[in-house]
């Protein structure tokens, strides 16, 4: 009995060891606050690139409504990770987005050489899924997981639940509004 409490403990601590550096966490005031855009978009696209050898998938959204900063009708994100040639790349905590999903984005400001990028990583981007009543509701990530396999499960779940547990999106954006 003792080896098994022995090989827990040697598991618990080389897995804490490999955790992502910690991501601060913003309340929704903080996020509203900090972003420089906040967005409800439409992701269209999703394009892997190399970039001075790094692995970067380019996103491009339609946005539907700009609830914080200068309204544009497209919003590009350059954002490192992705799937390329048969190689794949993640950042833990970075958000992965999907043509055809509906986002609520908290983003960073752009610079020339750098896209904007959700505030807090994952915090920064709440998925939008409609109901069987056509009603939305938002669903903020929650802390990232080391596989995507979990998350994208996660999502699919989430997605065919016919119980949706998420804040509609209605009452998210009169929130958000108050807190500008």
């Amino acid at each position: 009995m003792g080896l098994f409490y022995f090989i827990i403990l040697i598991f618990w601590a080389t897995t804490t060891s490999l955790w992502p550096t910690t991501v601060k966490q913003f309340s929704l005031k903080s996020l509203t606050e900090n972003a420089v855009t906040v967005a409800w978009v439409h992701c269209d696209t999703t394009i892997p690139t190399l970039i001075n050898d790094e692995l970067y998938t380019n996103y491009e959204f339609t946005v539907i409504e700009t609830i914080k900063g200068l309204h544009t009708p497209k919003l590009r994100l350059s954002l490192p990770g992705g799937n390329f040639q048969g190689q794949h790349f993640q950042i833990v905590g970075m958000p992965i987005f999907s043509p055809g999903t509906f986002e609520l984005l908290f983003l960073t400001h752009a610079t020339p050489k750098r896209s904007a990028w959700p505030i807090g990583l994952y915090q920064g981007a709440a998925r939008i899924i409609r109901d069987n009543n056509g009603v939305d509701h938002v669903f903020f990530r929650q802390k990232p997981h080391l596989t995507k396999a979990f998350i994208s499960s996660k999502l699919t779940v989430m997605s065919q639940n016919k119980n949706y547990n998420g804040t509609r999106l209605s009452s998210g954006l009169t929130h958000i509004r108050s807190l500008l």
